[in-house]
């Protein structure tokens, strides 16, 4: 077993204020569409409940091809400012990484929101499960400022 251990820190600013961007995260619908870190990729969060000592279940995968399955239980969760959880990733019967991720939310500016993303990640596939995280984060939070430029 390839075991590797890394924390990556992502931050970012946005142009909406801390309050849309805990909401575009608790919104599983929304979610959906923002976290997804590429089109071919498909995320369907099955059911969530973004609380402290809610839980979370989602499935993702190329489109008719869900084979992963994410596990997820939040442990704090202050709106507007944080969001603590930690996340297991499964390919069937197979853990790939195991991470606990922080999103904090900070005023910048007048309306906007400074983010700082923590994700503490062991990867049991080596390398490349550490590189799906920093990708996968990393664009879906370009595309979450898309998401959140008024049409």
């Amino acid at each position: 077993m390839d075991i590797h251990h890394e924390t990556l820190i992502i931050e970012r600013n946005f142009t909406a204020p801390p309050e849309r961007l805990f909401q575009a995260f608790a919104d599983p619908k929304e979610r959906q569409v923002w976290s997804a870190p590429s089109p071919e990729i498909v995320i369907v969060i099955e059911e969530t409940d973004v609380r402290t000592g809610g839980r979370e279940i989602a499935r993702c995968g190329r489109a008719g091809s869900l084979n992963w399955t994410m596990k997820v239980f939040y442990h704090r969760v202050t709106e507007g400012r944080q969001i603590t959880f930690s996340e297991e990733l499964w390919d069937g019967e197979n853990i790939l990484t195991v991470s606990l991720i922080t999103f904090d939310f900070e005023k910048h500016g007048i309306t906007g929101t400074r983010l700082k993303l923590t994700d503490q990640i062991t990867s049991f596939v080596g390398e490349s499960g550490i590189a799906g995280h920093r990708d996968g984060y990393t664009k879906a939070l370009t595309n979450l400022a898309a998401s959140l430029i008024p049409a």
